[in-house]
């Protein structure tokens, strides 16, 4: 009996063994997707949305990169006469560089802020003030094409002096022209890596 076992088990094993009928494979399937990352922002080209996106960018699923909101002041430095409101071509340097900031960022908007001195008439300050920033937003609009529904003007007067006092300093220091953009702009994040460091 136990060689009967022996030899079943036997002629188990060796069957097990013997050669299996091999199922051919299918035809082979042609990848017609492109899997490459162009910009090296960890999307493939397939599903990339933004394949332009600046290297390192923090990036969503769709490979477009995420920025962050920030405003930003613009200080023109632009001097008016005694009593005027004219803008010398000569003047243009600021205002062509906030220009070309807001050609990078279509979407945002500017509000020309204007403030004035002590000297004088306070009334007449704020008009003037006034006049002063609508110029600016002019030159804007007129001279370097941004649209005028993105700008705006205001003149504070001398409400909002840096010095509050009336020396000649001060004097030059409060009569000033800000630019305050704000809207969609900002700075692209960027990823975290071995070399990232905290900003302080």
């Amino acid at each position: 009996m136990k060689q009967l076992a022996s030899v079943l088990i036997t002629g188990l094993l060796l069957g097990g063994c013997a050669p299996q009928a091999v199922q051919p494979m299918e035809d082979t399937v042609t990848q017609g997707r492109d899997l490459t990352d162009s910009d090296k922002d960890g999307v493939i080209a397939a599903r990339d949305q933004c394949g332009d996106s600046v290297e390192q960018a923090k990036v969503n699923n769709e490979g477009c990169p995420n920025e962050r909101i920030e405003q930003e002041a613009f200080e023109l430095n632009v001097q008016f006469a005694t009593a005027s409101a004219q803008v010398r071509e000569e003047q243009y340097a600021d205002i062509r560089r906030l220009a070309d900031f807001m050609r990078r960022y279509p979407k945002a908007r500017v509000t020309i802020e204007g403030h004035a001195s002590k000297v004088g008439n306070a009334e007449y300050n704020m008009a003037l003030s006034q006049r002063r920033a609508e110029a600016i937003a002019n030159v804007l609009v007129t001279q370097f094409y941004i649209d005028k529904n993105r700008v705006d003007a205001q003149g504070f007067g001398e409400t909002q002096p840096l010095i509050d006092d009336e020396s000649d300093r001060a004097n030059e220091q409060n009569r000033r022209v800000i630019a305050f953009v704000s809207g969609e702009h900002g700075v692209t994040e960027k990823r975290w890596t071995i070399y990232s460091s905290e900003e302080q």
